[in-house]
């Protein structure tokens, strides 16, 4: 089944998560494995950083799907999920 979910409602659900996310960040011992988020992605914003750290913490290198054929030779794995940041 298709998603039907307008562009709209799926930036919405991501701030949604981020305005969660940053509450439980100030709120719990989750600031030093943010810290540690951050220190890998400088390049990210500060709203990318926290939705990275919280959708896959373990993260070391993000990128888009084409980034991962083109720049490092590397395919997807099927059944793999995005990790959903927000992107002007």
């Amino acid at each position: 089944m298709a998603d039907e979910r307008t562009e709209k409602q799926k930036v919405q659900e991501i701030t949604d998560k981020l305005e969660e996310g940053l509450k439980e960040l100030f709120e719990s011992e989750k600031y030093k494995a943010y810290l540690s988020t951050m220190s890998k992605f400088h390049n990210y914003s500060f709203n990318n950083t926290l939705l990275i750290a919280m959708q896959k913490p373990e993260a070391t290198l993000v990128a888009g799907y084409k980034a991962w054929q083109k720049n490092f030779e590397r395919h997807v794995n099927k059944g793999e999920k995005a990790i959903r940041i927000l992107a002007c």
